[in-house]
């Protein structure tokens, strides 16, 4: 006899818990909606996989393919299986972009907030994107029937709180630091260390793109890639880069300690 779960009951727990738990690029990019680096494969097992993937199938998308616009019902949430995806704000000069999502990233305003329409449009950055579109109706199929995967989506959730004091963090630092930290986390999650110390990042972002993310004005951020280039900091550009950790992580450090 399969173990009986109260899907209401359960479902509202997680959409309660949801809040706290999920992840925005900065305090001056609120409308990003993701939680980042759930592990959330290695989290279950074969068989909870093949499950997920009969009830919500994954679907593939091309380089530049949007996943949803701005504006679009907001009525599914997104893992990303594989690939980079792009979440920016269109505007009158452009895009302002906050974040990027890679494999194992859930993201995309849902049932599961209070969002009835996408605040943010998700455009796939790589060749090939798999991603596994789950409805609130497959979200409760899978209450249903694998409360196990249910534990586990709430456990990536109480553990992502702990990068919400890290963010605020981050929001408050001078714009040099900001930079300095989007290109470090970008280097860590999407780069590959070389040599000791050195990263190695292929990332389809231009400068501008970069800067937005840091919450700074392309101009200040091409000069502030300059200037790190002649300093040994940070090597290559359009999209493809080597990076100084320990040295880029002590230039953090010290505007940090610095500023007033």
């Amino acid at each position: 006899m399969g173990i009986m779960v109260k899907t209401p009951s359960l479902y509202a727990r997680i959409r309660e818990a949801l809040n706290p738990g999920i992840r925005r690029s900065s305090k001056l990019t609120p409308e990003a909606w993701v939680v980042p680096r759930t592990d959330w494969r290695k989290l279950l097992s074969s068989d909870e996989m093949r499950q997920m993937a009969t009830i919500c199938p994954p679907r593939p998308f091309q380089k530049g393919e949007a996943i949803y616009y701005q504006g679009d019902s907001a009525h599914s949430l997104y893992i990303l299986l594989e690939g980079h995806v792009k979440l920016s704000l269109p505007s009158g000069s452009g895009e302002r972009v906050l974040t990027i999502v890679g494999p194992d990233d859930i993201f995309g305003e849902s049932f599961l907030t209070h969002s009835e329409r996408r605040q943010s449009e998700a455009i796939c950055l790589s060749s090939k994107v798999i991603a596994c579109p789950i409805s609130k109706e497959q979200f409760l199929q899978i209450a249903e029937r694998l409360p196990g995967v249910m534990l586990t989506f709430a456990t990536i959730l109480a553990e992502r709180n702990r990068a919400l004091e890290e963010e605020l963090r981050l929001a408050i630092l001078p714009a040099e630091a900001r930079l300095a930290s989007v290109l470090l986390a970008l280097a860590e999650r999407f780069g590959e260390e070389v040599e000791p110390g050195i990263a190695h990042m292929k990332l389809e972002l231009k400068q501008e793109e970069l800067g937005s993310m840091a919450g700074i004005t392309r101009v200040f951020a091409t000069q502030t890639l300059s200037t790190w280039r002649e300093q040994g900091l940070v090597e290559g550009t359009r999209g493809e880069y080597r990076i100084h950790l320990l040295e880029l992580r002590q230039l953090v450090e010290r505007l940090e300690w610095d500023r007033p």
